[in-house]
């Protein structure tokens, strides 16, 4: 059989064409979808692992939320006040409704003042945290090297502190659609 060329038989051959054929058909949809996968992190207990170089964070988060219980209960003050003003004025008393008015505006600026101090205190405090930021810095940078490693394409917080927490922690620019959204209502003005 030297130098001679062995033919494959015909009904072999096409066989393989179309097993390859058909195994390219199953391949080629899960090729073009990419299978979104999603993980979660309960950065509470990351930070409470981490307690002595997440102490400063935490005071300024307990700073935060002590001046936003103030400002909730003085803007309540200032509604309640506001709702009596009105029954003054369905009443047709306007002496208490002038009286009530005056309150109104005295609390309305104590607030604003209340607000604009709390806000330069927690700009202090926020800029003396920034250099412990290099503690989040390298939890956000764990967060992306363990989910890209993993094969995540985002990665949630579990249980946000509060509604102004993170949800998404991480995520993909592969998942990222914001410039086909923009192209598409652009092409559609």
């Amino acid at each position: 059989m030297r130098g001679k060329v062995m033919a494959i038989p015909r009904p072999c051959r096409s066989r393989s064409v179309a097993v390859a054929l058909f195994l390219a058909i199953l391949v080629m949809p899960a090729a073009a979808q990419q299978i979104t996968r999603i993980a979660v992190i309960d950065m509470s207990r990351v930070l409470s692992a981490f307690s002595r170089d997440t102490a400063g964070l935490k005071n300024f988060e307990q700073k935060k939320a002590e001046i936003q219980a103030e400002v909730d209960r003085m803007a309540a003050e200032i509604k309640s006040l506001q709702t009596k003003k009105g029954e003054a004025q369905s009443k047709g008393d306007s002496d208490l409704a002038r009286s009530l008015e005056s309150e109104i505006t005295k609390k309305t600026t104590d607030l604003k003042e209340y607000v604009s101090a709390r806000q330069n205190e927690l700009d202090i405090m926020a800029k003396a945290l920034s250099s412990s930021a290099s503690f989040l810095q390298k939890i956000n940078a764990t967060i992306a090297q363990v989910a890209e490693s993993e094969g995540y394409s985002i990665v949630l917080n579990l249980k946000p502190q509060d509604q102004n927490a993170n949800i998404v922690l991480w995520n993909s620019t592969a998942i990222d659609i914001t410039d086909k959204v923009i192209q598409a209502l652009s092409q559609n003005q």
